[in-house]
């Protein structure tokens, strides 16, 4: 393309044009751009004459030009730097009008700047899309235009009467197989022969000499057979002289095949207006008449064709008819294209339009032709677009992660409040600075710093996380481990503007990942390590370097007696006290773990089964001054010895346990003995139970008993019943049992308890079995009022039952904290009275002839 074809061009097209030079200062940085020439039409667009802006610098030109974000001599700059097209949208507030600014530069130093008045594109935009592409189309450098089409261009060249080919474009050169130099300067004769050539050169001088456009169909003999052509054809003219012809092909030989589709087509484009399914309307500027409607149209406003003619668009717009008519008349002159406005239906439904409305000429007056689309859901979806971004701006700032952006070059342009607690800054303080200055990055492990995430996502486009071990330099200078992830910020092309970084303190997360650690090797209780951790130990101790492996097992005695009457807080302290123990008398090397609920489990490598022993007897020695009041700390230990690398190391072990429990089994009832007396000596000291309270009734049982004929085995249960009925009240809480006046409801709901728990505490104790059903049963009623189960009469055993009288009695002949004692006929009447609800009534009767005959039983 010449020279002389740009500038006639530029002179031409209908957008502002200006040639610059870029100003340096003293280090080579652009500062400003001096103006060198302006078209007609930037002087139109702008208000500003050539002769006032030519040889001046662009702030003198724009001086009223606010100080906004965009930095227009750094977009220059760009488009100088890069040597590619630059283009921006920015509303200059001195023109109130928003363009469109295109920059390229052709030469070093000097660039081109085209403005477009888009403003009303700002509100359309099918029409801003159709207008970039005119002005792409129109402004970008031939070979550009020529090789991204895929339609197959030329251009030729009228001179002296003839034209001449002087250049194809490479989608004309892969359709017809000419290369370049095979058309260049000729004419069409001569390239496409004697046959047809000069058919298309008459065609092109009609269309080149008639200054019209020209699209027809034509058929070309290419190497690959014929084909169909729609050719377009523009001619260029200049100072009102044909100049150039610019031509292009479209191949359309499948549609020519396809007859059928063909005419349909062709009926598409003759009846668009008819039966596309967009609204459309003709419409008279001046009154607002519905001079034509299609039937979308009838059918979006649900009124007929006829309906629509004898109306006006004010009866459909909801808009002020004042309003209607200025922005009609804004659309005839062509100061905007573009509306959105309230249209009622004929059901009475309002509903949101777009109207895009051009003036056109039919039959010598001016109409405007609108289309119409419903943009209900959009404007709906644009308010619920709102919302989200202020949702999305409102959850950015309030989520626990650190979040923080950058642009293109790595500077900071956000950080939400989360990443301002974490790094000590403030979001003003960092904006605008690079990211690797604030953020310093280093190795937890190494101290070494790390690799600027925000770098590499610019250089790759990938998201990238921190590896593990990285800590954040704060303000104060304090290392906080973090965990994050950056990732590319990209607009709908794809193209990187930025990175955002999300990170979060994880210093909690590393302690609970070390807590958890722990946990899982060990035992939360008495902190020794668990069996999950033995098992795998024993793995790495069984090998001969360890031999003798010395293998001890210990279980703690009465744990489950402790749990029942004193807690399970007393029977936790019991397992840490003898935790204790054994890990104060084992070596370092020795693993120590709790085996089970109440058993303990010792590894002692290179150890003989004298030294085992020895360390033992030192264990036991040390278990009973540990005891604790009423908690006596018993542990029965036994051990065994791996010699043999062939010996297994499971057979020693169940050893252990085997001599463990021969143990307790030798230890066993002594000190379930020494619990027994433990738990009366507990109880005394509790309740208000004495033991000459126990021994009178044991007597007075025994009495009755042999009325029963009871065998001397029955006899020995009762009197073991008389002794421990009331051991579950170890259990119950002293304020109660010593408690003057009458128990509330809350602490008869306690009290009630103590039959189960000696109930539990008999079950626990192999002595004490036979006698565990009548301590949970020594509290019911003949009548089933009683508790814990409510059974009644004979159900209830008969050690109960006199159990019952005689305790009664007991209670009733001696002094009380809350009354003094009854005489012996006050006594015996109150038994006589409850005989048959209270009280078994043969049982009393046995009673009162005892006591007749035995006063002194």
């Amino acid at each position: 393309m010449t020279d002389q074809f740009m500038q006639v061009l530029l002179r031409r097209l209908p957008f502002g044009y200006a040639f610059h030079r870029l100003l340096l200062n003293g280090r080579g940085e652009a500062e400003d751009s001096l103006f060198l020439d302006v078209n007609s039409a930037f002087e139109k667009m702008t208000g500003l004459l050539k002769g006032s802006v030519i040889g001046k610098k662009a702030t003198e030109v724009f001086a009223g030009v606010k100080a906004g974000s965009f930095h227009w001599t750094a977009f220059y700059a760009d488009a100088v730097s890069t040597g590619e097209t630059r283009e921006t949208t920015q509303f200059i507030d001195i023109f109130q009008k928003w363009f469109k600014v295109t920059a390229f530069s052709l030469q070093e130093e000097y660039f081109v700047t085209i403005f477009q008045d888009v403003t009303a594109e700002m509100q359309n935009l099918h029409q801003l899309k159709k207008q970039t592409k005119q002005i792409e189309t129109a402004y970008r450098d031939l070979d550009i235009i020529f090789n991204s089409t895929h339609d197959a261009m030329f251009l030729a060249e009228y001179k002296d009467e003839t034209l001449n080919y002087i250049r194809l474009n490479s989608a004309h050169q892969k359709l017809s197989g000419f290369r370049p130099q095979d058309i260049q300067g000729k004419t069409p004769v001569e390239v496409w022969g004697t046959e047809i050539g000069p058919g298309i050169q008459e065609t092109y001088l009609h269309s080149m000499m008639s200054g019209i456009n020209k699209t027809y169909e034509e058929k070309l003999v290419l190497n690959h057979g014929d084909t169909y052509f729609l050719t377009s054809l523009t001619p260029v003219y200049e100072n009102g002289a044909p100049k150039y012809l610019v031509g292009s092909r479209k191949d359309v030989t499948e549609l020519k095949k396809m007859e059928k589709d063909r005419d349909e087509l062709l009926l598409r484009l003759e009846s668009m207006f008819n039966e596309h399914s967009a609204v459309m309307m003709i419409i008279e500027p001046e009154t607002g008449k519905i001079l034509d409607a299609n039937p979308a149209a009838c059918t979006f406003y649900e009124y007929s064709r006829e309906e629509l003619l004898t109306m006006d668009i004010h009866e459909i717009n909801v808009m002020p008819k004042e309003e209607v008519e200025k922005r009609r008349s804004l659309a005839l002159n062509g100061n905007k294209r573009y509306f959105l406005f309230p249209h009622r239906l004929k059901s009475g439904q309002i509903r949101l339009v777009d109207v895009y409305s051009s003036p056109i000429r039919y039959a010598g007056q001016t109409q405007l032709f609108s289309i119409i689309f419903d943009v209900t859901d959009r404007e709906r979806y644009r308010e619920d677009l709102y919302f989200e971004k202020e949702l999305l701006s409102t959850t950015l700032e309030s989520i626990g992660d650190g979040t923080v952006t950058t642009d293109i070059i790595g500077r900071i342009t956000s950080l939400n409040k989360a990443a301002e607690e974490i790094i000590g800054w403030s979001d003003q303080e960092v904006k605008n600075h690079p990211f690797k200055d604030i953020f310093k990055l280093k190795s937890e492990e190494t101290g070494k710093p790390v690799e600027d995430p925000v770098s590499k996502v610019l250089l790759t486009g990938k998201i990238i996380g921190l590896a593990n071990h990285t800590v954040l330099i704060n303000k104060q200078g304090i290392p906080v481990p973090i965990a994050d992830s950056a990732a590319p910020i990209k607009n709908k092309n794809g193209q990187t503007f930025g990175v955002v970084m999300v990170f979060r303190d994880v210093t909690k997360d590393k302690e609970q990942q070390e807590q958890i650690l722990f946990l899982s090797y060990h035992d939360p209780l008495t902190g020794l390590y668990n069996r999950r951790f033995l098992e795998r130990e024993m793995e790495l101790l069984d090998e001969p370097s360890r031999l003798p492996l010395a293998v001890i097992m210990g279980d703690v005695n009465g744990l489950k007696i402790t749990n029942d009457v004193f807690s399970h807080e007393a029977g936790d302290r019991l397992l840490q006290k003898a935790a204790h123990i054994l890990m104060s008398n084992c070596g370092r090397d020795d693993v120590i773990s709790r085996w089970g609920g109440d058993e303990f489990l010792i590894l002692q490598p290179n150890t003989t089964m004298e030294a085992a022993q020895e360390t033992i007897q030192k264990m036991k020695s040390q278990f009973a001054p540990a005891s604790e009041g009423e908690l006596h700390l018993s542990v029965a230990l036994g051990c065994a010895v791996k010699t043999n690398p062939e010996e297994s190391l499971q057979r020693v072990l169940q050893e252990a346990e085997e001599s463990m429990y021969h143990q307790k089994l030798l230890e066993g009832k002594s000190y379930r003995n020494s619990i027994i007396n433990t738990l009366l000596a507990t109880l005394y000291e509790k309740s208000m139970e004495t033991e000459e309270h126990a021994e009178r009734l044991r007597d007075t049982c025994r009495a009755i008993g042999s009325e029963f004929k009871f065998s001397e085995e029955e006899m020995s249960e009762l009197s073991l019943l008389a002794i421990l009925h009331d051991i579950g009240k170890v259990g119950i809480n002293q304020n109660i049992l010593q408690k003057p006046g009458p128990l509330t409801p809350e602490e008869w709901e306690e009290m009630r308890r103590h039959p189960e728990i000696g109930y539990r505490i008999a079950q626990n104790t192999p002595e004490l079995m036979v006698v565990a059903e009548y301590i949970l049963s020594h509290h019911e009623r003949w009548d089933g009022k009683g508790y814990p189960r409510g059974i009644s009469g004979d159900n209830i055993p008969v050690q109960c039952r006199i159990l019952a009288v005689a305790d009664a009695y007991d209670a009733m002949t001696n002094d009380r904290v809350y009354r003094k004692a009854l005489k012996h006929e006050e006594a015996i009447s109150e038994l006589e009275q409850n005989a048959g609800t209270q009280f078994d009534p043969y049982i009393v009767e046995l009673f009162v002839k005892t006591m007749n005959e035995y006063p002194f039983a």
